[in-house]
């Protein structure tokens, strides 16, 4: 069974020696409310243009991947959603 292809935006493909990747969103429950973890997810880029990529991914419909970020973000980093003023 294959995965479907995802689109995201461009901004949102990083690279490393391993190749390419995005960064998800992965929530954790703690006392204090939910936390939220970056969690690097390899894909596999089909094709692109000036915007997005089409891209092959472990994600699930629905699974939030950063675009931008205030500083640089690491795999494990703990992060903050924005609010998303796009409807």
């Amino acid at each position: 069974d294959g995965i479907a292809p995802i689109v995201v935006a461009d901004g949102a493909i990083r690279t490393d020696n391993n190749g390419s990747f995005v960064l998800a969103i992965s929530q954790k429950s703690s006392p204090l409310g939910n936390r939220y973890i970056a969690k690097r997810v390899s894909i596999e880029v089909l094709a692109s243009d000036d915007n997005n990529s089409a891209v092959v991914a472990d994600l699930g419909n629905g699974d939030y991947v950063i675009t931008t970020g205030s500083g640089p973000i690491k795999n494990g980093d703990q992060v903050r959603m924005a609010d998303s003023s796009e409807g």
